[in-house]
Parts: structure tokens; C-alpha cells; sequence
């Protein structure tokens, strides 16, 4: 996990990355779709990604899976903590979160009706005060990025499965 971005080019960098608009990359349908509520709902969210995570890989309800798609699993819910709790925080209602169940690769997408507020990567704030999920959502995708319309803002990232 980053921690705050030591140089003045390493905080342009992730604030560009989450704030250049840049569209969702094509995916199959969204699979999953979940309506944001509140702060509260996020752990039946979390447990309903997981599930679904989890499933789109063939191991459903098992407790018995590999370690390596357990990690996975939890990393994509980590990433969907941040971007969920963020909306939420930060965005305006209606706030939805799509899951989108790719060959190789999951797609999230959180939608929030604040076009006009930007993801905004924490800068010279001490770690214990936290902002820092912008960095953390960064570090576990292999692509991230935010595409802004007249009436609401899609934050994304794409998460590689397990093999």
C-alpha cells in the first residue's frame, strides 16, 4: 500500500490519474448492480461483491479456496470498500455500484451524481487521518481511472482475475 506521495511529480501523477477523463473500458455486461444507500449498507455491499467475486470464478459458496483467489477476492473488495465509501462520502445520490465480469479481468464501476467533485488523491496529511484509498485503489488495479457525464461520474477500476 502507498503511503503520501513523497515528491511533487508523484502527486501530479495520481492526480491526473484520477482526474483526466478517461472512458470505462468496454466490458461484458454489468453482472452485478447494487444501489448505494448509506455508510451503514457497505457490509452487505462488501459481502454481496464477495459473493459475487467469488461465484464468477466458479467457487461459489466453497470455504476451501486456493489462497491465490482468496487474495484476489479480497483486493477486488478492498478496492470496492474504497470506491463504495467514497461515493458516498464525497459524491451526491443516486450512488450505484456495477460489477462487470470480464474474460480475465472484473470491471468496477462506482457511479455518484456529483460530476462536478473529482476523486482527489490525500497530499501532505498524516497517515493516521486516512484519504490515502485513492492510492490504495491505484496500487491494487491494474487500471483505474474516472469518466465524467452531464449528470453523474463513473469511477473505475479494473481488477485482473486469478488464474
Amino acid at each position: 500500500m502507498s503511503g503520501p506521495t513523497t515528491t511533487p511529480a508523484e502527486y501530479a501523477e495520481a492526480y491526473a490519474s484520477w482526474h483526466d477523463d478517461n472512458p470505462v473500458p468496454a466490458a461484458a455486461e454489468t453482472r452485478l448492480l447494487v444501489q448505494l444507500e448509506s455508510l451503514r449498507g457497505l457490509s452487505l455491499v462488501r459481502r454481496q461483491a464477495q459473493h459475487f467475486l467469488l461465484s464468477s470464478l466458479g467457487a461459489g459458496e466453497r470455504v476451501d479456496v486456493a489462497p491465490a483467489v482468496e487474495d484476489s477476492v479480497e483486493r477486488a473488495v478492498l478496492v470496492i470498500d474504497e470506491l463504495t465509501s467514497n461515493a458516498l462520502r464525497h459524491g451526491s445520490p443516486p450512488a450505484s455500484l456495477h460489477i462487470g465480469d470480464d474474460d480475465g479481468r472484473w470491471i468496477v464501476i462506482v457511479t455518484d451524481g456529483a460530476p462536478g467533485v473529482a476523486p482527489t488523491p490525500a497530499r501532505d496529511r498524516p497517515a493516521g487521518q486516512g484519504g490515502y484509498g485513492l492510492y490504495v485503489v491505484a496500487d491494487l488495479t491494474a487500471e483505474h481511472g474516472v469518466h465524467y457525464e452531464h449528470d453523474r461520474k463513473l469511477v473505475w477500476a479494473c481488477l485482473i482475475k486469478p488464474t
